[in-house]
């Protein structure tokens, strides 16, 4: 079986993994760019909209000015949502970020990057691109 997971901690600041800042880290991911790129990026949106950094509309901004697009999952009666690890082993020509409860994480190539191994959670929806 192919290990999904991967740790992945752009901010050397946070040594112990409890800055709560998964927004900021899956951007960095998905467009390759550093902690404090990202963080100026979504500080510059959220002046605009006089709102936190971290807010679904500042972060799905910033990402559909990269290229990504939105796809909601859906949540019809007895049908299962997919998992982050389901969905990055059958995406691996894509960088996804992808949106769960309480959580954001990126994955790319057929592995998903995060500070835990949040593999069973359920996606609510994700933002693609092709690789």
């Amino acid at each position: 079986m192919t290990k999904r997971f991967e740790y992945y901690q752009p901010n050397d600041k946070d040594l112990k993994d409890d800055y709560s800042d998964c927004v900021v880290r899956s951007l960095c991911k998905a467009l390759n760019k550093t902690w404090i790129e990202v963080f100026d990026l979504l500080v510059e949106k959220a002046r605009v909209e006089q709102c936190m950094p971290n807010s679904k509309h500042v972060y799905e901004k910033v990402l559909t000015d990269h290229g990504f697009v939105y796809c909601g999952v859906s949540n019809r009666k007895g049908s299962k949502r997919p998992t982050v690890k389901s969905y990055t082993a059958s995406n691996e020509n894509f960088i996804t970020v992808m949106r769960t409860a309480h959580h954001i994480v990126t994955s790319v190539g057929g592995k998903y990057y995060d500070t835990w191994d949040s593999g069973d959670k359920s996606l609510y929806g994700y933002w693609i691109k092709k690789l």
